[in-house]
């Protein structure tokens, strides 16, 4: 007989936790192993009884479901994290597969059946995603990789050599020039003289204008 998958729900609503107990309970491969309502009771519970899945809101007391994904993904590697939350901006978005989830479903219109499918696909080890959330996914990357092009051309057309787009880099990412000398190991008079070349280029008027650039256009190793 095939093993049913363990499913532990985290919420901080009762009434949600209720509606999804009663959805999975439909199921007869899927076997709902608890509830919990915060940070602290789902580590708890999880510690506890080991499940395939678990499904987490994003927005909860104390610390955020995000904080639980980055902390099941190092502590529990083989659960399989599933994201339902009325949170559904790219950050919230990005911020959870970056941590650990492999689906994400938006509370606001995900039935029955694609909870139960979505269960079953991250229990797989495989990514679930809902067509709106799979579509904004991809506009995201592609509104990225554009601007990516864009930099790219810009920094092309400007002729920035090596050093000047690794400076240009390091600004984005709040190093003084202090700090850009002792990392790169050149003088502070070098890093001035770069970043003056840099400003020339693109015709920036200040650090601040060069840094607005840096920071809008995604330049940053952080």
């Amino acid at each position: 007989m095939k093993q049913s998958i363990r499913v532990i729900l985290v919420d901080d609503h009762q009434i949600i936790l209720d509606g999804l107990t009663g959805m999975i309970r439909e199921a007869d491969d899927i076997v709902l192993i608890g509830c919990a309502t915060d940070y602290q009771q789902a580590m708890a519970l999880i510690n506890e009884r080991s499940p395939d899945v678990v499904i987490t809101d994003i927005s909860m007391p104390g610390r955020s479901g995000i904080e639980l994904i980055g902390k099941l993904r190092g502590k529990f590697p083989e659960v399989k994290i599933l994201v339902l939350s009325m949170y559904i901006s790219d950050d919230f978005i990005f911020n959870a597969l970056r941590e650990g989830a492999i689906g994400y479903l938006p509370k606001q219109e995900t039935t029955k059946a694609e909870l139960l499918q979505a269960i079953r696909t991250v229990n797989r080890g495989s990514n679930y995603f809902p067509a709106s959330i799979a579509q904004q996914i991809a506009r995201s990357y592609a509104q990225s990789a554009k601007k990516s092009a864009m930099l790219d051309s810009a920094i092309r057309a400007h002729d920035l050599t090596t050093r000047e787009r690794e400076i240009l880099r390091l600004y984005a990412d709040g190093f003084s020039n202090q700090e850009i000398s002792t990392r790169l190991n050149i003088s502070v008079k070098t890093v001035e003289t770069h970043k003056n070349n840099i400003m020339q280029k693109f015709n920036f008027r200040s650090t601040v204008d060069m840094v607005k650039f840096a920071i809008r256009n995604n330049i940053s190793d952080v």
